[in-house]
């Protein structure tokens, strides 16, 4: 490098005005989709929750009224009292997925027979149970959801 380009070097700034405004432009968008995710959830309380299985609802059941539909073919009861009720889904490919119901209005798998068990444990993607209609809980192994009132999901896009 030439000493002429050194010293050019040397007397630049370091930002120009373009490179500012282009970096603040870049921030706003950022804070602005944070804002848009973040403060657009439903946090309401749950109303009722579907447990989908290929696509097919196998279970459903409201806070208010109790049980509305249930696949008999998937779907056991194995524990009712007044505090919760535990279902036992048995799915077609042998695997199966233990779901505690509270009646207070808290929906968490309690244990399955899938190898990662995300949908047990959770993890940074998944939660691991349904305080809120603000999300829904995922067995990937499985192909099994249990979703609030309100969403629906098809094929990965979520449908509110």
């Amino acid at each position: 490098m030439s000493l002429k380009k050194v010293e050019q070097v040397k007397s630049d700034k370091g930002f120009k005005i373009w490179d500012v405004i282009i970096y603040g432009i870049i921030i706003a968008l950022v804070v602005v989709l944070f804002i848009v995710v973040f403060a657009k959830r439903d946090t309401s309380p749950l109303k009722g929750v579907r447990f989908k299985y290929v696509n097919e609802i196998v279970y459903e059941y409201d806070f208010e009224k109790g049980e509305i539909s249930r696949n008999q073919a998937y779907v056991e009861i194995t524990e009712d009292t007044d505090e919760k009720l535990v279902l036992r889904v048995s799915l077609a490919d042998g695997g199966y997925n233990v779901v505690e119901i509270n009646k207070s209005g808290l929906v968490r798998i309690i244990s399955a027979n899938c190898p990662k068990q995300d949908c047990v444990y959770g993890n940074t993607f998944f939660n691991s149970e349904i305080k809120d209609n603000s999300g829904y809980l995922h067995c990937l192994p499985h192909n099994f959801q249990i979703l609030p009132y309100g969403y629906d999901i098809d094929d990965g896009n979520i449908i509110i």
